[in-house]
């Protein structure tokens, strides 16, 4: 009996060590000391305790087994909250700011590595092989950059590393390295879309003047969503000024920058401004969505990828039964253009759209053209939501 227990005891002790992240119990100083007795880059959690993201991270990530072993084998881990203790100073010497913070320093205290938000055990695990690149993580970037390295291609690095980071870099600086006919290389369209440039900028306009050329090389949609996104983003900034006027802002950024697809472009940004998260004037929306059409239509080649991308949006953004009768009557004039298309998000959104505005046939005949079967896990969670909805009407 004696020889049980103590084996059940070794065989609990060995199962509950093995699962997921173990954190060192002690002080900065403590863990520093450790980390240099063992060779090893520290792992700090920086948490606060009304963080739910934070909170998801320890319980879905920290404790999975293959995240423990990779962690505890590389990284002495610890866990600090910045509210309280030892983490007050700790927060403003190394600008966390931003939760949860994953912070990798060496035991002398220099940052390796960093990267703000939760994730899944992929990415996780991503981020700390990352920390241990000592070429290419955070911290080497970063002390290049110190040293004055301002190659191009390093500065190119170093901005989406920063960016990827949430560490703040003038973007400007970079863009003066770059002429304008680079700047449909693929780097620096990632470069725009990670830091957004302002509206007014060489960057910006040079997109919008050359969307043609764009689309051609990366296509519509994400040429279209940087653009749309970018002036969303912008003009929600400056809504909050007296007398501030959408349409008047627009004009301003396209008076004197655009040669063709003025008006377009004026529904166009008037539309996911009316759509954007932080606005959701939803009849507003559908009505600039119907003149976006009609322009796309009338003075664009763009017909078909606009009425895909408004069939894309409608469905995220907008549950209203009116609106969603509205904009489907609107659109079936336009079936024609969409006739060569069969794909199964054009499908599942008109199906949902139809469903919302409570036309329970329509919907149904538009699902009938679907076979779960074939279709993506992520499809096949949207299918059954779509079978629900359209059951219950």
């Amino acid at each position: 009996m004696k020889f049980f227990i103590i084996s059940f005891f070794v065989c609990f002790c060995l199962l509950s060590f093995s699962q997921g992240i173990r954190f060192f119990e002690g002080t900065i100083e403590q863990v520093k000391a450790e980390a240099a007795s063992k060779n090893k880059f520290i792992f700090i959690d920086c948490y606060t305790t009304w963080c739910g993201p934070c909170k998801w991270l320890a319980k879905n990530v920290f404790t999975n087994e293959n995240i423990g072993k990779f962690y505890n084998q590389h990284f002495i881990n610890y866990a600090l909250d910045m509210e309280k203790g030892e983490g007050k100073d700790f927060a403003k010497k190394y600008g966390i700011h931003a939760y949860p913070t994953l912070l990798f320093i060496d035991s002398k205290g220099n940052v390796q590595h960093r990267y703000v938000g939760a994730c899944d055990t992929i990415t996780f695990l991503a981020i700390g092989q990352q920390a241990l690149d000592t070429v290419n993580n955070f911290g080497s970037l970063i002390r290049k950059y110190q040293q004055g390295n301002r190659q191009p291609d390093f500065l190119a690095k170093y901005a989406l590393m920063c960016a990827s980071v949430y560490y703040p870099y003038d973007i400007n600086e970079y863009f003066s390295t770059q002429p304008d006919t680079a700047l449909i290389r693929e780097i620096n369209l990632q470069i725009m879309e990670r830091y957004q440039p302002n509206l007014f900028s060489r960057e910006f306009n040079y997109v919008l003047k050359n969307f043609d050329l764009f689309v051609e090389k990366y296509g519509f949609n994400r040429i279209f969503s940087y653009l749309t996104n970018n002036t969303s983003k912008n003009l929600y900034a400056l809504s909050t000024q007296k007398d501030f006027n959408a349409e008047k802002e627009i004009d301003k950024i396209l008076s004197n920058n655009v040669s063709t697809y003025y008006d377009f472009w004026k529904s166009s940004f008037l539309m996911e401004f009316y759509g954007y998260y932080k606005i959701k004037r939803y009849a507003e929306y559908i009505q600039q969505a119907k003149r976006f059409i009609v322009q796309a239509k009338s003075s664009t080649p763009y017909i078909q990828s606009c009425l895909l991308f408004l069939l894309e949006n409608v469905k995220t953004r907008v549950t209203d039964e009116n609106l969603n009768k509205e904009i489907l009557s609107f659109l079936t004039s336009y079936y024609a253009e969409l006739a060569s298309v069969e794909n199964t998000e054009f499908l599942i959104n008109i199906a949902f759209i139809s469903a919302r505005a409570k036309d329970k046939e329509t919907a149904s005949n538009w699902v009938k053209r679907l076979n779960r079967e074939t279709l993506s896990e992520t499809h096949k969670k949207e299918y059954d939501e779509l079978i629900k909805l359209i059951q219950s009407l």
